[in-house]
């Protein structure tokens, strides 16, 4: 499969975050569920594929493709936890 193809089964996900997700070894919508959205923005992020630093918003596209959903719909209670997940990592930084 490639990114474009990945891309068009995964809500919230284009072709560029299909190919980080490709390239950190998830190739598929079920192993994407399977891992749920932490564990793939850790591959992806171990992976050295993200550009950026750890944001928030990076999982509400994940977990919005989990979902099958907008990530605007994503609960607030979820939104809070993905801010301290990337909060913690960000500490572990520097």
């Amino acid at each position: 499969m490639n990114a474009q193809e990945l891309a068009k089964q995964l809500r919230n996900i284009g072709p560029k975050t299909a190919q980080m997700l490709l390239d950190s070894g998830i190739e598929s919508r079920e192993q994407l569920v399977d891992i749920g959205a932490e564990e793939a923005f850790m591959k992806i992020f171990e992976n050295g594929k993200m550009s950026f630093g750890p944001h928030a918003a990076f999982l509400y596209a994940l977990e919005g493709a989990i979902q099958d959903c907008d990530w605007r719909e994503i609960g607030e209670a979820r939104k809070r936890e993905f801010k301290l997940f990337t909060k913690g990592l960000r500490d572990e930084m520097g």
